[in-house]
């Protein structure tokens, strides 16, 4: 991991990373179109089952949510590297509102289609003998390596 993060300190131009993360945009995606494709094409259908809230279960789901959405020490320097700073709480309205939306979206359907046997990560939920799926675990394999800037 460390031969595979090493070069990107040595870059002149930081905002070369930037195309790295694009490939991570790519590769989330990917997964959340491959998750649509086992659903709708590959015969695992959408049938609800069990319980869609546990509130045995709420802090943990609290606790997750609370990880996807704070965090982010880039935030300042997206805003100095903008042309306009008074944009800024706009673009971040916006980008949280597309990935809520994209989250709910992702989390109905990984229940519509898996129910309560729905494990953590939902690539695992997936059946293994599909490509879609096959898709997905390699998407989330190369999703980590867009991030490490």
């Amino acid at each position: 991991m460390a031969l595979a993060i090493l070069p990107s300190v040595w870059l002149r131009n930081l905002s070369l990373l930037s195309y790295l993360s694009d490939g991570g945009v790519v590769a989330t995606l990917t997964v959340i179109v491959c998750l649509f494709w086992v659903g709708i094409g590959d015969g695992v259908g959408f049938h609800p089952s069990g319980s869609a809230l546990n509130l045995t279960h709420l802090p943990v789901a609290l606790g997750l949510y609370g990880y996807c959405f704070s965090g982010h020490l880039v935030f300042a320097n997206i805003c100095s590297s903008m042309k306009e700073c008074s944009q800024f709480p706009f673009v971040l309205l916006f980008c949280f509102i597309v990935v809520t939306i994209v989250y709910s979206g992702v989390a109905a359907t990984g229940f519509l289609m898996f129910g309560e046997s729905a494990m953590s990560q939902f690539t695992l939920s997936m059946p293994q003998q599909y490509v879609p799926s096959k898709i997905a675990i390699w998407m989330m394999i190369v999703n980590p390596y867009t991030n490490m800037p």
